[in-house]
């Protein structure tokens, strides 16, 4: 039973968390995307996307993005002996073409007059730079933007957002990230994408592309839609879920129904407000190989910076530091997203006002690693806790998502319906478990509708030092009633 119940609590933690759907990430897909359109071809250890790009590295993609490669190599050929930098022969002999036009036409500079630094490495900043000049905008005098706001200005443009760029740690992978979703942006002369310019010029098949197209297509149709839902953090909503979770030998069936309102201002987290409310229902395995229903009430609310959860009858409040758990992500833009990332996006398709998507889930998986890192960093082991055999370790959460399909259906006012089908891998509590899922959610308000009820109770709720306390005293009083009371024998009379 003891297993059993472990399970459901890592697999209501799992359904959490994927409802609410949270850089280090893994854009592998985005790469393979630019392989096949021919703008990214690796190295011989293959994407090589966990280390820092360098600065021939960046002048081959910008080159490849504004269609120019094959001027490129024309040009070099023409003008080799007038190539002015020294320091690209030792293994770098592959970038001269590039670096050789990108100078030729004042788009890039040497460190010196006769060194190029092929092997530094490229900055964020620097990249985001080349990416703005190959979408036509210009860094000189008087121009689009300045150097020393690139990335604001990319940001703005659609070209970085939260989950393709790391500003502090800039890898390869974010690279692929931006580069591929450089392509679904607009350039400045005015195509409907980046892809549809190079498509036009030449530089990139017509049949290769047409797939890609189509997927910008529709996520920008996507993301039309989602501004209106993305427009508010309050929400009045159902869910239902079904749920199979395999825990080494041990499998169980789990299926759920749920009422929650939530309001919160990403601003101010320590005030956001939320119910909710409904029944878990769970088949468990006996031992003579059949299955016991069991169900389980559930509520939970948060308000005033506490949580309190009411389960089956056991009701127990904490405080909840919401700063501290998501220290380090940057919760206004996170929840003050109107559009869906590319780079987030395995594959989309539309009828009319339902969108079905497949999530990246390597770069998910990334985002989960992060998010997990800061949570267990608030556990402490008490030494009761300790003492019953609990570690660290055990509170350490892992996650790989190898599914998430979601099927969203848009309607008037904000409101939506969705769908989703998710199946993941989760380590906690010492114990590996597969968990697949399925959900449906409706939303019913949103925005100043949204009413977050509580019940007039709350104030009985108690810690889980209170509860463990008048366990541990009904636990000693229980132990005195049942004791066998003392037999006192009569002294024998002296003879």
């Amino acid at each position: 039973m003891k297993k059993v119940m472990k399970s459901m609590v890592i697999g209501s933690l799992a359904a959490a968390m994927l409802a609410s759907g949270a850089s280090a990430a893994d854009f592998t897909s985005s790469a393979d995307v630019l392989k096949d359109l021919g703008l990214f071809q690796g190295s011989e250890a293959g994407y090589d996307l966990d280390r820092a790009p360098d600065r021939a590295e960046a002048a081959t993609m910008m080159v490849r993005l504004l269609g120019k490669e094959a001027e490129a190599k024309t040009y070099y050929e023409a003008n080799a002996d007038k190539f002015p930098f020294t320091d690209l022969d030792n293994g770098y002999e592959w970038a001269k073409p590039y670096v050789a036009w990108l100078y030729d036409q004042g788009l890039t500079s040497g460190a010196t007059a006769t060194t190029f630094e092929p092997g530094n490495k490229c900055t964020a900043q620097q990249y985001t730079t080349f990416l703005m000049r190959a979408l036509g905008y210009s860094d000189a005098e008087g121009g689009d933007f300045t150097y020393d706001k690139a990335i604001d200005f990319a940001t703005e443009k659609g070209v970085v957002d939260m989950f393709n760029m790391d500003a502090d740690n800039f890898m390869r992978d974010d690279v692929v990230a931006m580069s591929y979703t450089a392509l679904s942006v607009a350039p400045k002369s005015g195509e409907t994408d980046l892809l549809t310019k190079l498509v036009g010029d030449k530089a990139v098949d017509a049949e290769k592309a047409a797939p890609v197209q189509k997927t910008f297509e529709t996520l920008r149709n996507f993301n039309e839609a989602y501004k209106a839902v993305a427009a508010t953090t309050s929400a009045d909503a159902t869910a239902d879920f079904t749920m199979n979770m395999k825990v080494e030998d041990l499998s169980v069936d789990a299926s759920g129904k749920f009422n929650v309102q939530v309001k919160a201002d990403p601003a101010k987290l320590e005030e956001m407000q939320m119910a909710m409310t409904g029944s878990l229902t769970v088949n468990v395995p006996t031992e003579d190989g059949k299955t016991e229903k069991m169900d389980v009430p559930m509520e939970m609310y948060v308000k005033d910076g506490v949580a309190y959860t009411n389960m089956m009858g056991s009701k127990m409040k904490q405080d909840l530091d919401l700063e501290t758990v998501f220290k380090g992500f940057d919760m206004q833009q996170l929840t003050g997203m109107t559009t869906m990332p590319l780079c987030m996006v395995d594959s989309i398709s539309q009828d009319g006002n339902t969108y079905k998507m497949s999530y990246n889930t390597e770069a998910f998986n990334g985002l989960f690693t992060e998010l997990f890192s800061q949570m267990t960093t608030q556990v402490e082991l008490t030494e009761e806790m300790k003492a019953q055999g609990l570690t660290e370790d055990m509170f350490k959460l892992a996650l790989d998502l190898s599914k998430a399909d979601v099927e969203v259906t848009f309607k008037n006012g904000g409101l939506y319906d969705e769908k989703a089908d998710m199946a993941m891998t989760m380590e906690m509590l010492g114990m590996k478990v597969d968990v697949t899922m399925q959900m449906n959610m409706a939303t019913k308000k949103v925005g100043d509708a949204v009413e977050v009820k509580y019940p007039t109770d709350l104030d009985t709720y108690k810690t889980l030092e209170e509860l463990t306390a008048e366990a541990e005293t009904a636990a000693e009083a229980l132990t005195t009633e049942t004791a066998p009371a003392t037999q006192l024998t009569p002294a024998t009379p002296a003879k």
